[in-house]
């Protein structure tokens, strides 16, 4: 079995068309490459992250044969330089795509990442694009121009979260986490393609690195903490799942945003 692979820009650039259902998808350097020129004139720095296909070839070594893939998922950040970050968090403009979903779409969007640890920071849906990917047919990057333009709340809000006292009483946090569950099971985020939910196990995952887990580095244990490290305690859990979910990761975001009441 072949280890776990990380691909390269280069490499998931060189993804081959595929054919899902009897419909048409164009090779991913057709989807990818326009976002990158438009992006190019700000940054030369990109992430990329995709779901592993579900098929894979392998060389006589049991290696990876990249150039013989196809990727259903993919999600790619232009890293904005300097001048544009803010308080430990550079500002992004990301791309993701999915073909192998009952509506293929394409997400645009802009947003902050915590700079120690890449967590999502979102707080208004405006920040996202969403269109319908139809076959052998390219992609709306009009939006991009937008979001470069669009006046930002994130820092204001993350500077809201700093200021903001997370009391570690038992009462507190007990009120706090029933609330937190409650929320999740009642609350969703709608695309317009489909609803997104927070899981309850996520919630306990984070509770558990807030109050339980001494080695996590959001522990606060029964000291007070800020909304802010509660808030990066749950986008945690977000950003662990990436290789699992890269898809739905700005709208769970705007959901625990909501969760906790922000």
């Amino acid at each position: 079995m072949a280890a776990k692979h990380e691909f390269t820009l280069e490499e998931v650039m060189a993804g081959k068309a595929t054919r899902i259902k009897g419909k048409d998808f164009f090779k991913t350097s057709d989807y990818l490459e326009p976002f990158i020129d438009r992006m190019s004139k700000y940054t030369d720095n990109f992430t990329v992250e995709v779901k592993m296909p579900d098929q894979i070839t392998l060389t006589e070594n049991g290696e990876i044969l990249s150039d013989d893939l196809t990727f259903n998922r993919v999600h790619i950040e232009a890293v904005l330089p300097n001048e544009y970050a803010f308080e430990g968090h550079t500002q992004v403009i990301g791309m993701v795509y999915g073909l192998d979903v009952l509506k293929p779409i394409a997400k645009l969007y802009s947003g902050a990442e915590r700079s120690a640890c890449t967590n999502l920071c979102v707080f208004s849906p405006n920040g996202l694009a969403i269109q319908e990917i139809q076959p052998e047919s390219a992609l709306d990057y009009a939006p991009i121009e937008r979001l470069m333009n669009r006046t930002e709340t994130i820092g204001k809000t993350l500077r809201m979260l700093n200021e903001t006292n997370f009391e570690a009483s038992d009462i507190n946090i007990n009120e706090s986490l029933g609330r937190w569950i409650r929320n999740a099971m009642g609350m969703n985020y709608s695309n317009g393609y489909g609803k997104v939910k927070i899981a309850t196990s996520m919630v306990l995952d984070a509770y558990k690195d807030l109050f339980e887990d001494e080695d996590s580095p959001y522990y606060t244990g029964d000291e007070d903490c800020t909304m802010y490290n509660v808030y990066n305690a749950f986008t945690q859990q977000v950003t662990d799942n990436m290789a699992k979910d890269c898809f739905t990761r700005y709208e769970k975001t705007l959901l625990i945003g909501r969760i906790l009441g922000i």
